[in-house]
């Protein structure tokens, strides 16, 4: 599997999992095709954890699966193997998810104007609910000053534009080409 690829695969895995789900990505791509059991040997992971990481791939249409059923036993066996084909267009929608989401933040945060104590993890309030606690923070008391989001719709513009690049919906902006005058 190529580099990017296998890089991609594995930030989606640590989304869907955490680290359980990297794990058992890996164990995969080395066996190639293996069941539930001999990934959580192979992982250390128990088997009902490496099973629900399973459908989760399942579920994303990363992973697939093949039923057998043993003759002896009468058992069925789940045989799971990788399905990287549809990675590009599973990374596009989450990306296009996040835009959307990204995009519905900076609106709402151009679209109002805060209003904060300036204490760590207490909250950021509308002018509305400002206005209902008369301008004193519900947690501690302190006087509500207005917010400034300055950073954080830089840092949501940033974002939205870089997502944008990445999914082709806007041009790379054109370096800026310093020139002499001459004299």
């Amino acid at each position: 599997m190529a580099r990017r690829k296998n890089k991609e695969l594995l930030e989606l895995a640590m989304d869907l999992g955490g680290e359980e789900a990297v794990e058992v990505i890996k164990a995969l791509e080395k066996k190639g095709e293996a069941t539930d059991e001999e990934l959580a040997e192979v992982t250390e992971i128990r088997v009902n954890t490496v099973r629900k990481i399973l459908y989760a791939l399942y579920d994303e249409g990363l992973a697939e699966f093949k039923r057998i059923r043993d003759k002896e036993t009468g058992w069925y066996y789940y045989y799971w193997h990788l399905e990287t084909k549809k990675l590009p267009e599973i990374l596009r929608a989450k990306k296009m998810a996040e835009l959307k989401k990204l995009k519905e933040m900076l609106e709402e945060e151009t679209s109002e104007i805060y209003y904060w104590c300036g204490n760590e993890g207490h909250p950021k309030l509308t002018f509305d609910e400002a206005m209902e606690y008369e301008f004193q923070c519900p947690i501690c008391g302190a006087m509500l000053m207005q917010y400034d989001n300055t950073a954080v719709v830089e840092e949501l513009k940033k974002r939205i534009e870089e997502l944008e690049i990445e999914l082709g919906l806007r041009e790379k902006p054109k370096k800026k080409r310093s020139r002499k005058k001459s004299g």
